[in-house]
């Protein structure tokens, strides 16, 4: 009987071992389906670079996903009905602003985000020159891992995106058997970013940092959905 006990506390012990060391689940995108993603948001996307404060009150996301799970999810992001507002005297002007280029962002699971070289330029009306010339200010993203500090340690949790699981109502079918199809909810809170100005304008407002900084931020959020299926974050 004694050696039984000790056999069965052994047993327990190696167990509780086993069960401690067992690393966490990581988390991942899961499509049911390859097809293209889509989604679109009307709520405010608030931007900050340098001096330069950028408001968009429509967001449409495009990407694609293949069916199973993936530790990376990638999309395009246009942003439209923009504007910027600028200080003239003691007066708060609202300045005409596109982005001439998508903002792709490949958004990691665990919280952090690539943006690669050449996405996310924007143009910034200012009016006219006192030559009576169009004047213009441009902001281009620059390529980078936000935060910085994923480059190295990229197995960390961050906070930078952060996914949740939504849904919406569809006819009941084999692909949707629950009458809704599933999708994510991208929340953004970008802080860091690096970017660079160009033009008059917008080099005068971003003085202190010079045409290029490092400072800049985005929060918003848009949600995402697959052709014909469902994704899902877990």
């Amino acid at each position: 009987m004694r050696h039984l006990r000790l056999g069965l506390g052994l047993l327990a012990t190696m167990c509780a071992f086993a069960f401690g060391a067992a690393p966490a689940l990581a988390h991942e995108f899961i499509s049911s389906t390859t097809n293209a993603t889509h989604g679109i948001s009307e709520s405010e996307q608030l931007f900050k670079l340098g001096a330069i404060k950028m408001k968009c009150a429509k967001t449409s996301a495009k990407g694609s996903v293949a069916a199973g799970s993936s530790q990376t999810y990638t999309t395009a992001i246009k942003f439209s009905k923009c504007l910027t507002t600028a200080k003239v005297g003691t007066h708060t002007i609202f300045l005409a602003t596109r982005f001439l280029t998508p903002l792709t962002v490949e958004y990691h699971a665990n919280g952090y985000v690539v943006i690669p070289e050449g996405s996310g330029e924007v143009k910034v009306n200012t009016g006219k020159t006192e030559e009576f010339e169009k004047s213009e200010c441009h902001i281009r993203w620059l390529g980078q891992t936000i935060p910085a500090k994923a480059v190295k340690n990229p197995e960390e949790e961050f906070t930078a995106a952060t996914f949740s699981n939504t849904a919406i109502p569809k006819k009941v079918s084999k692909a949707f058997p629950d009458g809704l199809q599933h999708g994510i909810e991208i929340n953004n809170a970008f802080t860091g970013i690096k970017y660079e100005l160009e033009g008059e304008p917008c080099e005068e407002w971003g003085k202190e940092e010079g045409p290029e900084g490092g400072g800049g931020t985005y929060f918003g959020s848009f949600p995402q959905f697959v052709t014909g299926g469902n994704l899902e974050y877990l």
